[in-house]
């Protein structure tokens, strides 16, 4: 049987996709997810995967046509959301967002450093969700 939920952080966000095995695909070249878990319904639908993005849990499903309150977004008419990566370092930004970019993301923000000690950049996955990614450009 399938341990759902016993090791799961305080918080893990659920994106609901047009296709969780796309989407897995593009986290796996785009942010180096790696996948804990992927179970589908009889009918080949997954109804719940998990993956891990720079030690964070994030959860997926399909979108259920039956089903508005899980509708999934698309890019456009994108969720209000979003995902905010912290990141080692102000390369990893840079790197991240052209792997991102290249694997069809679309571009939000170009990587910038700001003022306050922050170099981020911002991209929409072809899935309709925006993706933050950022990380201190100082030593603390």
């Amino acid at each position: 049987m399938l341990a759902v939920g016993r090791d799961y952080p305080p918080v893990a966000p659920h994106l609901t996709v047009r296709s969780a095995s796309a989407a897995m695909a593009f986290y796996r070249v785009a942010f180096d997810a790696v996948e804990r878990r992927c179970l589908a319904g009889r009918d080949g639908v997954v109804v719940h995967a998990e993956i891990m993005i720079n030690r964070g849990l994030i959860v997926l499903s399909d979108a259920r046509a039956a089903c508005s309150a899980t509708a999934a977004p698309t890019p456009e008419c994108a969720t209000p959301v979003s995902l905010r990566l912290m990141l080692s370092g102000p390369a990893q930004v840079d790197a991240w967002y052209a792997r991102a970019v290249s694997n069809g993301a679309a571009p939000d923000m170009a990587p910038t450093s700001a003022y306050w000690g922050l170099r981020f950049a911002a991209v929409r996955d072809p899935f309709g969700h925006r993706w933050i990614l950022q990380a201190r450009t100082e030593a603390e």
